[in-house]
């Protein structure tokens, strides 16, 4: 059977808190119906490294435990590359988006980058301008004009199955 675990989102420096088991399997072992599950749209692959363009497909869902979310409008994306792996965030994972299009500082968003490239990073703003931090080490920030970056959402939570 498939696991799936989940995580919060983590900072630098911080390791995500992770839920194992099989939810499929957990109706009944708790009071509240966190067993519930939602579906969600699953956009496409989204760089956690360099922005790739955004991939909107509305023909694919997945379902996600319904306690990983709180209110509000959601979809999914599929992370892509290793630019997030020091805030716990790994190639094929799947980003839990919450749609906003604001964000505070130092908070995971997807950030649409000239109106074509999406990428998921931590946003940060400084003397007038927009930094989009990687958690690697080995990737550099990338520094924008407000204008040409918008928050279409930030990370609720990580959804990542194992075999």
């Amino acid at each position: 059977s498939h696991g799936v675990q989940a995580a919060q989102p983590a900072h630098k420096g911080f390791h995500p808190s992770v839920i194992e088991g099989d939810f499929s399997q957990s109706r009944g072992h708790r009071a509240s119906d966190s067993s519930a599950s939602v579906s969600l749209p699953l956009y496409g692959r989204i760089a956690a490294g360099m922005p790739i363009e955004a991939l909107r497909d509305d023909t694919n869902f997945i379902d996600v435990p319904a306690g990983l979310l709180a209110k509000g409008d959601h979809y999914a994306l599929e992370v892509s590359g290793d630019s997030m792996i020091e805030a716990g965030i790994f190639d094929g994972d799947y980003a839990l988006i919450r749609r906003t299009d604001t964000a505070r500082d130092g908070e995971i968003v997807v950030a649409l980058v000239d109106n074509e490239e999406a990428t998921l990073k931590f946003l940060r703003r400084e003397n007038g301008r927009v930094r989009l931090d990687p958690a690697n080490a080995s990737y550099e920030a990338q520094i924008y004009n407000p204008a040409q970056v918008q928050v279409q959402g930030k990370l609720a939570g990580l959804l990542r199955r194992y075999h």
